[in-house]
């Protein structure tokens, strides 16, 4: 094993436990961790074994197939934060608009 693939391996291992850190409560996320540092290890190790699955998938190299999922999956990910920050504005609305209304309310009874 040379110099990077242990720092690729420390930093796939550390990355796996943040995220089970984080997200103590939802066990998928946490397994999702797990399998995806598994095979990060793996990848590591055995660089030649990307090669391999990208022939079998039609794809020239490892290199591409890897890019290529890690495009798709920052699509994704892009997608989930912007729901979830819409989500977010959403409730934070209603909050604000609640507050005003019950704001206005008492104001009115005071005079």
């Amino acid at each position: 094993m040379n110099s990077i693939q242990g720092i690729l391996i420390a930093c796939s291992v550390t990355a796996a436990i943040l995220c089970s850190i984080i997200f103590r409560t939802k066990l998928a996320i946490r397994l999702l961790a797990i399998i995806l540092c598994a095979t990060a290890i793996v990848f590591v190790l055995v660089p030649d074994l990307t090669t391999v699955i990208a022939r079998r998938l039609g794809v020239g190299r490892g290199t591409d197939l890897l890019l290529y999922v890690s495009l798709i999956a920052g699509v994704h990910v892009v997608l989930h934060l912007y729901r979830r920050t819409r989500e977010l504005e959403r409730r934070i609305t209603e909050q604000i608009r609640a507050s005003a209304l019950r704001d206005a309310e008492e104001f009115g009874r005071s005079h």
